[in-house]
Formats: C-alpha cells, sequence, structure tokens
C-alpha cells in the first residue's frame, strides 16, 4: 500500500523511539555465535519453531526449505529483517545463503552487535524482556531491558517433577526454595517476586495458556496446601487444577500489592483453552489488577475488543500478532481503536529471541500502524493531526506509561 498519507504516516513512524513491551531475547553468548542457520533454529525463530522447517546444509535442501516457507509471514518478516539490518537488497536464495550467513556472522563477532541492531536500526530505547528461562533477568543490560517475572512454573508446579511448558521447575530451579511448607514456599516467593521489583521489574507474565485453559476459578488456600509437594502421580486433574487456581489468583493480589500490570497470553497456545473470554471471571474477580492482553487474542480479536469495550482494568498488547499474520493485524488495530476506552491502552512487542527477527516484527507493526491510520484517514474517521498522535502512542508513548518509563 502507498499513498501520500502512508508515506507521510511511514515516514513519522521511521523517525521515532520504539518500545518494546515483550521480548525473549537470548543471552549475549548464543547472540554472539549467529548465523542465518542458527537464526532459523528451531525455538530460535517462529519460522523453525511454528513450521518446524530446516534449511539443510547444501544448496538443494535449501531451495526445498525456501519453497515450502516463503511466502508464510513469519519467514516474510525475519527475511525483510535480514535485508534492513545487512543493507540486501535481494532476497535470500541458495546461492547467496552462505555469504549472507557470513556477514551476519562477522557482524556478531562484535559483542555488542545484537544491542546495537536493536538501538540503532531498530530505535529500541527500552524493551520488557520475559526470560522464561531465567524469571526475572535483564540479561545483564539493565539500560535497555526491564524485566517481567514470569509465573507459569510457580503456577504449575507442586512438585520438583511437574514442569511447565518450557520444562521449568522452582524446586529445580532454584535451590533455596523451601519444600517442606506450603506457607513457607509462598513466604520465600513473595520475598523472591518483591526482591526482584526493587531491582526494576515491571510486569508479572503469565502464559500458562500454553500448560491449560484460561479458564480459573478462584481458587482455595486449604485445596493448594493439601497438593503441595504431592509426587504427581498421586494427585488428580481436579486436584491439580485447584493448585493451579490458588496460585494464578495468589499472583494477581500480589500484582495489586506491587502496583505492576499482569501481562497473559491469550489466542494460539492450547487453542480452544486460549480463548480470551475465557479469562473474564478473573478479570472481573480481580478489578484493582490492570491485565495487558496479549498478542490481540489471536484469531478472537473481537473478543479482546469486547473485553477492552466492558472492563476498565484492561490494555491491549498487539505483541506478535503483526508477524503471525498482517493482514488479521490491521483488522484488529482498527476494532482496538474504535472500541477500547482508551488509545492510550494499546501496545506492542516484538516477542523474538534474536534481533533479526526483532526488526522483521517491528517493520511488520510499522506497516501495520501505517496502513490503519491512514486508512482511518482516508476514510475520514480520524484527521491527519489525530492520526500523527496515535503514531507516537503505538510506538512507544503507550508502553512507557503503563510500565512507568521515562517518556522520551
Amino acid at each position: 500500500m502507498s499513498s501520500p498519507t502512508y508515506d507521510s504516516l511511514y515516514g513519522l513512524i521511521e523517525s521515532l523511539p520504539v518500545v518494546s513491551t515483550h521480548e525473549h531475547h537470548l543471552p549475549d553468548d548464543f547472540q554472539n555465535r549467529l548465523t542465518l542457520d542458527r537464526i532459523l533454529e528451531r525455538e530460535r525463530s517462529y519460522v523453525g519453531w511454528v513450521l518446524d522447517v530446516s534449511p539443510g546444509a547444501d544448496a538443494a535442501s535449501r531451495a526445498s526449505f525456501l519453497a515450502q516457507c516463503r511466502h508464510n509471514s513469519y519467514y516474510v518478516w525475519l527475511e525483510k529483517g535480514i535485508q534492513r539490518i545487512y543493507g540486501l537488497p535481494e532476497k535470500l536464495t541458495p546461492g547467496n545463503w552462505e555469504s549472507v550467513s557470513q556477514q551476519i556472522g562477522a557482524c556478531h563477532a562484535d559483542p555488542g552487535a545484537h544491542l546495537r541492531i536493536l538501538t540503532e536500526t531498530g530505535r529500541y530505547r527500552r524493551a520488557i524482556e520475559d526470560a522464561y528461562f531465567d524469571p526475572g533477568s535483564n540479561l545483564g543490560h539493565p539500560e535497555l531491558f526491564a524485566s517481567n517475572f514470569r509465573t507459569d512454573m510457580f503456577v504449575r508446579c507442586f512438585h520438583p517433577d511437574v514442569l511447565d511448558h518450557d520444562n521449568m521447575n522452582p524446586f529445580r530451579h532454584y535451590s533455596d526454595v523451601p519444600t517442606g511448607n506450603f506457607d513457607d514456599y509462598l513466604a520465600y516467593l513473595e520475598a523472591r517476586v518483591f526482591r526482584w521489583r526493587e531491582t526494576g521489574g515491571v510486569a508479572l507474565k503469565s502464559a500458562s495458556a500454553y500448560d491449560r485453559p484460561l479458564s480459573y476459578a478462584e481458587g482455595d488456600l486449604k485445596a493448594a496446601r493439601e497438593v503441595f509437594g504431592k509426587r504427581p502421580e498421586t494427585v488428580s486433574s481436579g486436584e491439580r487444577t485447584a493448585y493451579e487456581d490458588f496460585m494464578l489468583n495468589w499472583f494477581c493480589r500480589l500484582a495489586v500489592r506491587l502496583e505492576l500490570p499482569f501481562q497473559v497470553h491469550t489466542g494460539l497456545a492450547q487453542l480452544s483453552g486460549s480463548r480470551p473470554l475465557l479469562f473474564e471471571p478473573v478479570i472481573m474477580h480481580h478489578p484493582d489488577v490492570h491485565f495487558v492482553l496479549f498478542h490481540a487474542g489471536f484469531p478472537w480479536y473481537g473478543e479482546i475488543a469486547a473485553l477492552a469495550h466492558n472492563h476498565a482494568n484492561i490494555s491491549i498488547d498487539m505483541v506478535w500478532a503483526p508477524l503471525i499474520s498482517p493482514t488479521a493485524a490491521v483488522a484488529a488495530l482498527h476494532q482496538f481503536l474504535e472500541v477500547a476506552r482508551s488509545s492510550d491502552r494499546i501496545a506492542w512487542g516484538s516477542d523474538t529471541w534474536t534481533s533479526e527477527e526483532a526488526i522483521g516484527a517491528l517493520l511488520a507493526w510499522q506497516y501495520v500502524v501505517a496502513t490503519v491510520l491512514s486508512e482511518k484517514v482516508g476514510s475520514g474517521y480520524l484527521d491527519m493531526a489525530e492520526a500523527e498522535v496515535l503514531v507516537h502512542k503505538l510506538m512507544y508513548r503507550n508502553a512507557e506509561r503503563l510500565y512507568g518509563f521515562a517518556p522520551s
């Protein structure tokens, strides 16, 4: 799409700082050994993780790989990100594969390259790191990354032999966790989260939709206490659910005390259980918690719009959505601007592991914002001045306000 309005808005977008609400950026030691093939590894990019394909090591297998994934949105935006960073005028081919990979490797031999790509090419000013492999970590780069605190393993795991969807377990991850008494365990966990908050933590995060449905009951301390420490083969599915219900609600109450937003994964997990409306009872039960509903609820973005319409304690995060489907993200953002109680409550994050994919995700978000706002101006719904105000909100101001970052 191109029009004078689109081009003007896109030019403004590309001049502004960026605040990302959600990254899984991997630590320095991974980034410093990056190549094209490593970027595409399973669980290092959406191409590898979701499409479950790998390029192989010869021209024929790379040609097959490209033919298979060339038109998938994850691949398209990753390729665009690589082209933008490395100044490549052409798309990836079996013929240029090795030279591009060598260029990536040479770049990342400089230990700070992955951060400069974010801050210089991407104009990232701040980002929130969700280190599911080390909850609460800022990767040793507090100047760029603030951290959220991922709650999943604490909600899921009542015994050392229970793992969450990331194969995490608090009794294995922390050597000093109390195991004999549930009240001691909760006191330990509370103290740990408060210490994390004091070091600059900015949000709690739940991705438990990968483990179970979002339909949480209120939970019961007595029922959870009876499950804690039991061997998993002796615990019924109902007892497991009761434990998880209690722990999720426990974290909601903690979010109020910490005065922190609670980021919640909706959509595209255990699919039938990840519908946003399933989470409405929790939203209603905790009116003092500011819930940030992730991923536009794709494919149920209309449900996210409805929740934002009806409940004052909701913000919407478009994180990941433009990578999944820019077409759906355009439709969703149109709805969110029309329905949400305030345009101050819409933000975005890349949700990626490497700077290359983060830049691709940013390009997708820039496309979505410019497309929606130019269409709104073209239809007369907004004037140009209003659209320019929204550009600033969507690219950085809303996220700064929500998470307490100093204003740009």
